[in-house]
């Protein structure tokens, strides 16, 4: 898969769209925080707001990041669905995002590979932090897998 070069400014503007992710899914686990019901509503609502912690985390870092690289931050949330409401159905939401995530920065690590502007350290650092990030949200993916598989077995 060849794919076309692409100028650094090109590049900042797709890791401005993931930043925009993170800041949504930070949005996401606080709302679901404070709107989940059911009998483990305690449990899963702590869980949600440590997801939500580290979504912060990603946010600082990854405008950080793109601030490091010369971009300017533009911290902008996209909408998500605020519908649901069982347990399993917010966890698979949730472990979707994360899959997106995932997918999106294995393809900037090669994106990265194409700019034509950018130098070897700046795409070996895009290599580096981006492997951080898909380590802590391929974690979380597993995680809610787990967690789904439990929930289907108590249903």
């Amino acid at each position: 898969m060849t794919e076309s070069p692409m100028t650094k400014s090109e590049f900042l503007e797709l890791l401005q769209r993931d930043l925009s992710n993170e800041v949504t899914h930070m949005h996401f686990y606080l709302f679901y925080a404070s709107n989940i019901t059911g009998l483990h509503r305690h449990e899963y609502k702590e869980v949600f707001l440590k997801e939500a912690a580290s979504e912060m985390a990603h946010v600082t870092q990854f405008s950080d990041f793109i601030i490091g690289l010369g971009g300017k931050s533009h911290i902008k949330s996209k909408e998500f669905d605020t519908t649901l409401t069982r347990l399993s159905t917010i966890i698979d939401a949730a472990k979707n995002m994360e899959e997106e995530v995932v997918e999106n920065y294995a393809n900037r690590i090669h994106q990265a590979h194409q700019v034509t502007d950018m130098t070897l350290a700046e795409k070996q650092w895009v290599e580096i932090f981006l492997e951080g990030q898909i380590e802590h949200s391929r974690a979380d993916v597993d995680e809610y897998k787990q967690i789904l598989a439990g929930l289907c077995h108590h249903s």
